[in-house]
């Protein structure tokens, strides 16, 4: 087993982990630690339930995401196509950039209480 095919398989698990806890915090309605920050008093978030309804399916999307690119990648369905494999892996990290921009919209809005009206 080489080292990409390592790293495709702990994408896959960071895919099926984000998918948990989306649906744990669409469940128990309590925000897991790993959307806000360490030290992020949760307790004295503006809206949390708003926060929650808005984050869970970009979180479950983005779940999916990783975990079936890291299928694709482990199983080596793209083998023999290197520059869709290519492709695949930029529009990963592309994902979870934008990922990460909505997120810190949705903590701004929820959490904090600022409204960023453009």
């Amino acid at each position: 087993m080489d080292l990409v095919t390592i790293f495709r398989i702990l994408i896959m698990a960071c895919g099926v982990y984000m998918m948990y806890w989306a649906v744990q915090m669409n469940m128990s309605g309590k925000i897991p630690e790993m959307l806000v920050g360490k030290g992020f008093p949760i307790s004295r978030a503006k809206d949390p339930k708003g926060f929650i309804k808005f984050t869970f399916p970009f979180t479950l999307a983005l779940g999916i995401v990783l975990f079936g690119c890291g299928c694709i990648g482990a199983l080596g369905i793209l083998a023999t196509h290197p520059m869709l494999d290519s492709l695949m892996n930029l529009a990963v990290v592309g994902i979870v950039i934008v990922y990460g921009m909505v997120l810190m919209r949705a903590q701004k809005k929820y959490l904090v209480g600022i409204d960023e009206k453009k």
